[in-house]
């Protein structure tokens, strides 16, 4: 692998040498990010280890196949929130991307764009609101999978124009993170000098006292959102069948179980192993998302297995952004989709409607 991430060769010669997500996170962590990103976008709440829990998880369960189905025809388009996508992969929310390339989020929803898959745009983000829809108007090919990211401010009035600005912009739903009343552990490894550092690379965003959440957040505060946004609303961060319960009976119209990449609470429970529970508490109410730890087509085959709508993917779409701007974002995804497409004809499932929990069984 070392020679592949050799820096003379010519990005489209680099690219084309990657072939898994691993690939990709060995050249991105031994060439393209600098020491502030790879310790800003690695980081784990105390240490590195809690977002490998997330991806250690898929290990415990195993594929088992159907055979002697009729593949010939197998297609991993599918619709989330009623609209309709590539594949069941799309990219999280994660902040300041201009870390990872010069370009930034514009280079990132041009990939995702391109390959019809949702993106979140954070509300940390480099690039404004208005930047990315202008981006996205600039394409050949309409998008309209844009979700926008925000968390319940303790000045409501941070989220309030968040939610408007995203109506006005064409934007197609409301992510809202719940999880996040304080800043998490993950500050605690990152040096001082990196907050001084990045904060210039933030015009767009409102003081940082203004961004910190209100660590008196209840579910009736989620019940604002829902009732002052036209769009749908989905909840991210939510990690039991109870509080899944709670944010249903709040009027949400989607669950992505998550933990903020493992950033927040060390030995915080991994996002598979809550999964099912989730999609059995909402009872088919709305749908449920799994975000944390895919790494490969597999990955994503299990997730639906046990229950999930879609994934969603946050340090990979960073690799590939960091390694070769839009074209690094495609690839990622294309590697996703194609080994999805080869797990569902090995498994036997023609399309992700007939991937089944009979299909994959926990060691």
């Amino acid at each position: 692998m070392s020679s592949q991430c050799n820096k003379k060769l010519d990005m489209t010669g680099r690219i084309d040498k990657l072939k898994t997500l691993r690939d990709f996170e060995k050249c991105a962590l031994e060439e393209s990010l600098d020491y502030y990103a790879k310790l800003y976008f690695s980081a784990g709440a105390c240490s590195t280890s809690t977002p490998k829990h997330n991806e250690d998880a898929f290990s415990r369960y195993k594929i088992r196949p159907r055979v002697l189905r009729d593949v010939s025809k197998t297609n991993i388009k599918c619709a989330v929130l009623d609209c309709p996508v590539s594949c069941p992969v799309g990219i999280s929310p994660t902040a300041v991307h201009c870390l990872a390339h010069s370009e930034a989020e514009l280079a990132t929803v041009r990939g995702c764009c391109g390959e019809k898959c949702i993106f979140v745009l954070s509300s940390t983000a480099s690039c404004s609101i208005e930047e990315i829809a202008t981006e996205v108007s600039n394409l050949k090919e309409a998008c309209h999978t844009l979700w926008m990211q925000t968390y319940i401010h303790k000045d409501r009035s941070v989220t309030w124009d968040i939610i408007k600005k995203a109506e006005s912009f064409g934007f197609s739903a409301i992510v809202v993170t719940v999880d996040s009343t304080s800043t998490g552990l993950w500050m605690n490894v990152m040096p001082e000098e990196f907050f001084e550092m990045v904060s210039p690379k933030l015009p767009n965003l409102p003081s940082l006292p203004r961004l910190i959440s209100d660590t008196s957040l209840t579910f009736e505060d989620l019940k604002w959102v829902v009732k002052n946004s036209k769009l749908p609303v989905i909840a991210k961060g939510i990690l039991s069948g109870e509080d899944a319960k709670a944010a249903v009976e709040c009027g949400v119209s989607a669950i992505i179980v998550s933990n903020h990449g493992g950033r927040l609470i060390e030995r915080v429970v991994p996002t598979l192993e809550v999964l099912e529970e989730v999609v059995d508490a909402v009872s088919g109410k709305v749908e449920v998302y799994l975000d944390g730890g895919i790494r490969s087509g597999s990955d994503v085959f299990i997730a639906l297995a046990l229950g999930a709508k879609s994934t969603f993917i946050g340090r990979p779409a960073i690799w590939g952004l960091s390694l070769d701007g839009e074209n690094g974002v495609r690839k990622v995804l294309q590697i996703l989709k194609e080994e999805l497409l080869m797990t569902m004809q090995l498994a036997g499932a023609e399309t992700v409607e007939n991937i089944k929990r009979s299909m994959v069984v926990k060691i």
